[in-house]
């Protein structure tokens, strides 16, 4: 999560804990053959590090060390969608619904941290979510300077809807 506001930077850095938990949700989960990654806000690119094929990462200010990562505002960026393509993200959470909205049209399948308050404002009529994990109260380090920022947040398997899905909620 990086991105916060048009003129303030927040650089929370994806902790190993939950970097673990997206690629299990992406194990159990994707059923494509993934033939890239996108990681839509990098930072420091600790997810990126864990990637096994080809991967295109943005960030808005990425670390020095990292000529891997494109620094621009991945909102802006224009990304044709790739046929097994799977986003792994940990967007900025005031707008990380418009970093996941995009990230699916790019790609297959979107596992992501966001804010819990997205699960309310997802638009559940066009992406099918396979399964949310809530974390209360998680603690992420700030820059591992001892800074802490605690926050509720939620882990997701998203992706578009496909003829057939339904949720038990729908007649």
């Amino acid at each position: 999560m990086n991105y916060k506001g048009e003129d303030r930077l927040e650089k929370f850095y994806t902790p190993t804990e939950l970097t673990d938990a997206l690629f299990k949700l992406k194990d159990k989960f994707c059923d494509v053959e993934i033939t890239e990654y996108l990681e839509n806000s990098a930072g420091g690119g600790s997810i990126c590090d864990r990637f096994d094929k080809p991967y295109i990462a943005f960030d808005i200010q990425p670390d020095e060390h990292r000529d891997d990562i494109k620094e621009c505002d991945y909102l802006k960026e224009k990304i044709e969608y790739k046929k097994g393509r799977v986003a792994i993200i940990n967007p900025p959470f005031q707008k990380g619904l418009r970093f996941l909205y995009k990230s699916l049209e790019e790609c297959d399948w979107s596992f992501c941290i966001l804010s819990q308050n997205s699960i309310l404002n997802l638009d559940y009529i066009k992406y099918w979510v396979e399964e949310i994990q809530l974390w209360r109260n998680y603690n992420f380090n700030k820059d591992g300077d001892g800074n802490a920022c605690k926050v509720s947040i939620t882990l997701m398997a998203v992706r578009k809807r496909r003829e057939g899905d339904k949720y038990e909620f729908e007649n």
